[in-house]
């Protein structure tokens, strides 16, 4: 988030559905569960491989980073960005949950998705 980050290709990724939505549970709600549990699982493994790679990249470089880690505190301009991340992740988390309300409020098919960075 406050590195240097890589220069990345951008490419723009669809981020509504188009079509008919399959139906695998019957109860309502069951299948947005599904899909909240699995976008953030995904999440989750991406935050998870990158912080390994971190630790043993520091490691590599004879740098223990356990405890500063825990101590450390964000600046306000960094806890905005932090804050600023989380808002775009609970939107990618929950963008199923709210397709769904959209459509049942203004009768579309495809409301709004997520900004994908």
């Amino acid at each position: 988030m406050f590195a240097a980050k890589a220069k990345k290709t951008q490419t723009k990724l669809r981020d509504t559905v188009k079509g008919k939505q399959y139906r695998f549970f019957d109860a309502q709600g069951v299948d947005e569960l599904v899909s909240i549990c699995m976008q953030m699982s995904q999440e989750l493994w991406v935050v998870k491989e990158r912080l390994a790679t971190l630790e043993a990249v520091a490691a590599k470089k004879g740098i223990v980073l356990a405890d500063e880690v825990e101590a450390y505190a964000f600046t306000p301009e960094q806890r905005a960005v932090v804050d600023e991340e989380k808002q775009k992740f609970i939107d990618r988390i929950f963008f199923t949950l709210r397709e769904q309300s959209e459509a049942l409020e203004i009768g579309a098919d495809e409301p709004e998705g997520p900004t994908l960075a």
